[in-house]
């Protein structure tokens, strides 16, 4: 609609209209269409109120921007002696969800669109990050890692550096000099200063299990340093931690355990980076006979388990409630992937496999691998189906999904319904067109 055209429907329907809009795309849609909604959106009670109502467990798919991955195809033993080459940019390529092929049911072809490169969105930054891998991502950052070896064969200190690729902030981590840690995860706080606004921190932790211990160290953004813990808290006696992956969510990381006892999953561990110990939750009865689970966490802090048996997905919340926790969880929803999932998968016999892969719990995507068919996003808020068609991919299956914070989407859509922007402003808002590719208006 256009500024001066005359609308059809009675002003305060209009008014109200993207009070019922919660997707961050479709607000800057409208906030670049009419001149009304633009000044309803850029209000701040309104972007207040936006931010409370998905304080929930509620999906919003559009936080998923895309995958980070390194596409590099020689084979380890010959990559270092490139990474000081200049000429070369093999820093981690993008590709977005929006141009990721609808999966149809059919034999798909490669995606039409060639990945992008990080340095599309941090220029200059191209041949420094040479043979960087993406490790972790939490909230807009993007953590990254360079290993080595050394003339010995033995691994060498990781090289880290986190960035965010939206406000395009480099984050060069002074060297650690332990060896490569068995996992890493990254903390993001939102920071209110004495000025009132809103910024952002984050943590970089890195792990290490040996034996029953968890011994770790992270890098803080505000005091620009390591810090090591006095303790290293240990695993409860009988059970081990899965080869899962972690969920971090502000300051806890929750990892899946299993029993040596029935060697099925029981509980969730979840170690508490400030109070140095840790803490457990018994797993509901459903899951503890269930191999194929993934932890993720919600926006509300809570803790999403998703699970399949069969060709039927569902998903638990765990409720933030005093008491036996044990017994606050509570089964969400049951998705039938019968009507997702490949043709070619369901009339085969037997059956191949399929495995989930990812599960990221704002944006409710979750990463599927099919044996013979590859790597595909599937999308809780839709049960949309999409191939992650790209060879290095879903040859690798290293793949970093890049989820958006709700923080950046207000700050940015502040930016976008605002018609005069500086050359800051304007690269911030380039970066945010370039990340969402074709689901926003140019």
């Amino acid at each position: 609609m256009e500024d001066d055209e005359k609308p059809h429907l009675p002003m305060d329907i209009i008014s109200k209209i993207p009070t019922h809009i919660s997707d961050p795309a479709s607000l800057v849609r409208a906030a670049s269409s009419y001149k009304l909604w633009r000044n309803l959106i850029k209000d701040s009670t309104f972007l207040d109120g936006l931010k409370r109502r998905h304080g929930d467990h509620g999906f919003t798919s559009s936080l998923l921007l895309g995958f980070f991955y390194q596409e590099s195809s020689e084979a380890p033993s010959h990559l270092w002696q490139h990474h000081m080459d200049k000429n070369r940019c093999l820093a981690p390529s993008f590709i977005p969800t929006s141009e990721l092929l609808q999966f149809s049911g059919s034999k798909e072809g490669c995606n039409a669109v060639s990945p992008m490169s990080l340095g599309t969105f941090i220029p200059g930054i191209g041949a420094s990050l040479n043979f960087y891998e993406p490790v972790a991502s939490q909230d807009s950052f993007l953590a990254l890692c360079r290993r080595s070896q050394g003339t010995d064969g033995r691994a060498r200190p990781d090289v880290l550096c986190v960035c965010n690729p939206l406000t395009g902030e480099v984050f060069h981590i002074p060297n650690l000099q332990d060896m490569p840690p068995h996992h890493y995860a990254l903390l993001v706080t939102d920071d209110v200063g004495l000025d009132g606004r809103m910024s952002q921190s984050f943590r970089l932790v890195s792990i290490w299990i040996k034996g029953k211990k968890f011994i770790y160290v992270y890098y803080c953004s505000k005091t620009r340093a390591w810090w090591r813990p006095t303790s290293a808290p240990e695993l409860m006696p009988g059970l081990y931690l899965m080869p899962t992956l972690a969920a971090p969510s502000h300051g806890g990381i929750h990892w899946l355990c299993g029993s040596w006892k029935s060697l099925t999953p029981t509980h969730i561990c979840t170690l508490h980076v400030d109070e140095e110990e840790l803490s457990y939750v018994e797993l509901p009865p459903e899951a503890k006979s269930n191999k194929v689970l993934l932890l993720a966490n919600s926006a509300d802090r809570g803790i999403l388990l998703l699970l399949v048996k069969g060709l039927q997905m569902s998903l638990w919340k765990h409720k933030l409630e005093s008491g036996d926790a044990s017994n606050n969880w509570v089964l969400s929803e049951m998705i039938d992937m019968t009507s997702s999932l490949p043709m070619r998968f369901l009339m085969m016999q037997p059956r191949p496999k399929f495995r989930l892969e990812i599960f990221r719990g704002k944006s409710g995507a979750v990463v599927i691998w099919i044996e013979g068919e590859g790597l595909f996003l599937f999308c809780l808020s839709d049960r949309s189906m999409r191939k992650i068609d790209n060879e290095n991919v879903t040859k690798r299956y290293c793949v970093c999904p890049y989820e958006m914070d709700w923080l950046s989407c207000l700050a940015v859509t502040n930016l976008v319904v605002d018609g005069s922007l500086d050359g800051a402003r304007t690269k911030v808002h380039g970066r945010w067109r370039t990340l969402m590719a074709n689901n926003t208006l140019p």
